[in-house]
């Protein structure tokens, strides 16, 4: 007897990019054209910067797009202040409450101070309600679980690996010291990911500019320049693909 096909995903959220690779749309305005039509599905990618750059923004989008799309998503809130950011990301039009409800996303807000737990409780989360993105909020936390940056390390990187063990599309938010030339706070975080995207805010004049780069993306042909990034209301957050200044919009 002949097996059934697979439905195919709903259009506009995944597909393949013509190359054999299948990718997954985030759903910020502009970006997916810096990504040959969006990031590799199943991958980890690592989202650095400076406070106050957008990442969480840039997170929520990603999930609140999977799961107007049939996607469900996972948002880890492992810092503090998450009901504060909820405020702010409900000005931009998306009803978090009225997905959580529906189950295509999920806030989980662990307060576990062990590794294993932790992760098992990620886990557990990602099954339960069939998540096919997750966002990490923050990765730089995680140094606070343990005693030396040896243990940090290896961590991180496990839990990469559980992460596209389980096929799911992982954006972890990784903050930055500001200053800072490095693009993750251990040092590894950019290693063990198959994409990296820096947030940045430079000063142009005497105002604060925001902007975004690629450093890496797996089996992808990316931008390498640095574009400018909007977040406005009710629109969210824009990029603009093809501009490489920082002039005022």
């Amino acid at each position: 007897m002949a097996k059934k096909p697979k439905k195919s995903a709903k259009k506009g959220t995944q597909g393949s990019d013509g190359k054999g690779v299948n990718r997954v749309k985030t759903g910020i305005k502009g970006f997916d054209e810096l990504v040959e039509g969006g990031v590799p599905k199943g991958s980890f990618v690592l989202l650095s910067g400076v406070t106050g750059t957008g990442k969480s923004i840039f997170g929520m989008n990603f999930l609140v797009h999977g799961a107007n799309s049939d996607e469900p998503g996972l948002y880890i809130s492992l810092e503090e202040g998450y009901e504060a950011n909820k405020v702010q990301m409900n000005q931009f039009g998306w009803d978090l409450d009225a997905l959580q409800k529906s189950g295509k996303l999920l806030i989980l807000q662990p307060k576990i101070y062990d590794f294993d737990k932790l992760v098992e409780s990620i886990q557990d989360s990602i099954v339960a309600m069939g998540a096919k993105r997750v966002v990490i909020d923050s990765i730089s936390v995680l140094q606070l679980y343990f005693e030396d940056k040896f243990k940090t390390r290896r961590n991180i990187l496990d839990l990469a690996k559980t992460m596209k063990g389980m096929g799911v599309t992982t954006v972890a938010i990784c903050e930055v010291d500001e200053e800072s030339m490095q693009l993750s706070r251990e040092g590894v975080e950019e290693f063990v990911s198959d994409g990296v995207v820096v947030m940045h805010l430079d000063k142009k004049e005497n105002f604060l500019k925001r902007a975004i780069s690629i450093r890496k993306m797996r089996a992808t042909n990316h931008s390498l320049k640095i574009h400018p990034v909007q977040i406005k209301k009710p629109t969210g957050m824009i990029i603009y693909p093809f501009e490489e200044t920082f002039e005022q919009y």
